[in-house]
């Protein structure tokens, strides 16, 4: 009797250990190969970011504490990396379930029930802009699925990190040269009372990414003309400098500018010259000048 007493405690602690052993993490990673692409605009109000959305099924009978992290090429692991001179920070978004690891630094953390589905979602986002020239930027990194004791889960899984700057160019007319945006805006010229050779000077405010071009039309071609018509009405003419070039204001005009890449720009002098005005016409006098600018 003892002897099989003995047998049926053995076999007792082996059925024991055999179902503790089955309740395990089994975790599958549903996508390839990922690519992360932020549409970045210097000039834009508010961040700019890009998402990361991995999905992944634990098809075992227990829970699956995983925790992921960034490597580069050499295997070292990073939350941060910089991208034409932007810097860009990897960020869980925790609606997801994703959250940083409490004690490991540059680690994400993310549970998963067994038998469930879900996604792992991590932003990456900008968080030091600058104004990178117009173009592709791209790092390649790995994202990494260990246990928490450190044992990989799979395979690192690719990303291919892009920052895509596209060619962006902005101007603003103001009274006094100084960054962009300060500073009174402009939008009327006034002579007052007509004297020839009197002047008037503006600035153009100019930021860009990339090589930028200016371009001036005036309605009249160069000429101020009577606001109140009248037969044989008289013109006022007169003169356009920027930046010490002559604008011929009687076809469409253009000049390249190529300012420093920040986001205060630089300010662009434009002088505006009062031509004859001996036997004109009492009257007010005017003239619309349209001024643009594009990215090259």
């Amino acid at each position: 009797m003892r002897v099989m007493g003995g047998v049926a405690g053995v076999v007792a602690l082996v059925a024991l250990a055999s179902g503790a052993s089955a309740q395990a993490c089994d975790l599958a990673v549903l996508d390839g190969p990922q690519t992360v692409r932020i549409e970045y605009n210097p000039f834009a109000i508010g961040p700019s970011s890009g998402a990361l959305d991995v999905s992944m099924e634990n098809r075992g009978d227990a829970a699956c504490d995983v925790r992921m992290s960034f490597t580069d090429d050499v295997g070292m692991e990073v939350t941060s990396v910089v991208l034409g001179n932007v810097a860009l920070q990897f960020r869980p978004r925790e609606a997801s379930g994703v959250q940083m690891a409490d004690v490991q630094a540059a680690v994400f953390q993310y549970q998963l029930a067994a038998g469930a589905k879900g996604q792992a979602q991590i932003d990456a986002a900008v968080v030091q802009g600058a104004v990178a020239d117009a173009g592709e930027y791209g790092v390649n990194l790995r994202l990494v699925l260990k246990t928490p004791g450190g044992e990989s889960i799979g395979a690192p899984i690719p990303v291919r990190l892009i920052l895509q700057a596209t060619p962006r160019a902005q101007l603003n007319l103001a009274g006094a040269a100084g960054a962009f945006g300060s500073g009174s805006s402009v939008e009327v010229v006034d002579f007052g009372e007509a004297v020839a050779g009197a002047t008037r000077r503006i600035f153009l405010q100019v930021r860009a990414n990339t090589l930028a071009t200016v371009s001036i039309a005036s309605q009249h071609g160069g000429v101020m003309r009577r606001v109140e018509e009248v037969p044989n009405a008289t013109t006022l003419p007169y003169a356009v400098e920027l930046d010490g070039d002559e604008v011929d204001l009687s076809s469409l005009w253009t000049k390249q500018v190529d300012p420093p890449r920040t986001l205060a720009g630089v300010s662009i002098p434009m002088t505006f010259t009062l031509g004859q005005v001996g036997g004109a016409m009492e009257g007010r006098y005017a003239d619309m000048l349209t001024i643009d600018i594009s990215p090259k």
